[in-house]
């Protein structure tokens, strides 16, 4: 299996570790799942997500290549932004996320996806650009969290205020030239930082001596899915895939149809015309039952299958099992009761607006 290069950093503190697509990963450290998510809400919390394919994209030509292969308007330099690569059917290949930093465009995208989108990239090179995969030669960390900026400033020694979300430059962390984002996948203020292996495990012993001072937790693999679902966060080969299109998945959002040419684009005009049956939707369990990924959500009257749960767990936020899934669009809608199959029983569930930390905040006000 794959291990990022600061797999040593984890092994003092991780008692489990996981094959997450090939990548020998931490599923959780010695406080545990649970107290990882609910820290990287109130306090702040570092994850190695390194296991995420970085491609850079260098030649002249590279917004050209990279535009008719994307939904998203491309960013704007030290910008970044979400997007979508599409099949010719309006399929999803992935999502992922694209920087601009001046010179070259660079790829986030799913351990799951990197070979694919290599191979896509590298079948529908016209343009003759420089595609690299810097996966193995840099490591990629997340810092999340209401007190993440804080902890950044003591180490950069000058303020974060300047840096809006979505927007990235490079610093330097003692004499390391560190990319800092403000982007994350938990909905809370973060960052993500990209930086040469060379330097990695220096930065990484940097914010954790740094970051005792702030509460700082490490988090793992099940940390990082409680708090992208409490988000509403679609994750690759769960709400979203080959047989979802980015409206079913409430996605429309990237799909700059109107604006540009990209692959996928007669497919989505064509899904607009003649509409689509399902939807994706959050819920919350109304008893207690833990909602996994493929069981059956009837309708309230248990009397027909109206979809399938995508993602569920239990939200030590929210202290209530949540989950999200897709449903027939008749049935929604804000509030809805629906019974979600676990083994032999039916448990009540409600649909809820996304993302579900919203309703996490209002109960702290």
């Amino acid at each position: 299996m794959k291990k990022s290069f600061l797999y040593e950093k984890h092994l003092p503190f991780s008692p489990v570790f996981v094959n997450f697509f090939g990548w020998k990963l931490a599923l959780n450290y010695k406080e545990g799942i649970l107290k990882e998510a609910k820290n990287a809400r109130t306090n702040l919390a570092l994850f190695d997500v390194s296991h995420m394919g970085r491609i850079k994209i260098l030649g002249e030509n590279r917004f050209k290549f990279l535009d008719k292969l994307t939904t998203n308007i491309l960013p704007k330099k030290h910008q970044l932004c979400y997007n979508l690569i599409l099949n010719k059917q309006g399929r999803i290949i992935d999502d992922i996320t694209v920087y601009n930093a001046g010179e070259f465009l660079l790829c986030v995208v799913n351990a799951s996806n990197r070979e694919k989108i290599l191979e896509w990239f590298a079948s529908h090179n016209e343009e003759k650009v420089t595609i690299v995969d810097d996966t193995f030669e840099s490591c990629f960390l997340a810092l999340q969290g209401p007190k993440s900026s804080s902890l950044l400033e003591r180490l950069l020694n000058t303020s974060l205020n300047l840096l809006d979300y979505m927007h990235f430059n490079v610093r330097k962390i003692k004499e390391i030239d560190v990319l800092i984002s403000r982007s994350g996948y938990t909905g809370e203020d973060g960052f993500e930082l990209y930086v040469k292996n060379k330097f990695a495990k220096k930065l990484w012993d940097l914010i954790f001596e740094e970051g005792k001072k702030f509460g700082l937790s490490l988090a793992g693999l099940g940390a990082r899915d409680v708090l992208r679902v409490e988000a509403g966060y679609p994750l690759y080969g769960n709400e979203i895939n080959l047989n979802t299109h980015p409206f079913e998945a409430n996605l429309g959002w990237v799909v700059k149809y109107k604006d540009k040419e990209f692959i996928g684009k007669e497919s989505i005009l064509k899904i607009l015309k003649t509409g689509w049956r399902r939807k994706r939707i959050g819920f919350i369990m109304q008893e207690k039952a833990f909602p996994r990924k493929g069981y059956i959500i009837y309708d309230k009257d248990e009397k027909e299958v109206i979809g399938e749960v995508t993602s569920g767990i239990y939200s030590p936020n929210l202290e209530k099992f949540i989950g999200m899934g897709y449903i027939k669009k008749d049935y929604a809608f804000l509030d809805n009761l629906i019974k979600i199959k676990i083994r032999d029983r039916f448990y009540l569930a409600q649909i809820t607006k996304l993302p579900f930390i919203n309703y996490w905040r209002k109960l702290r006000r």
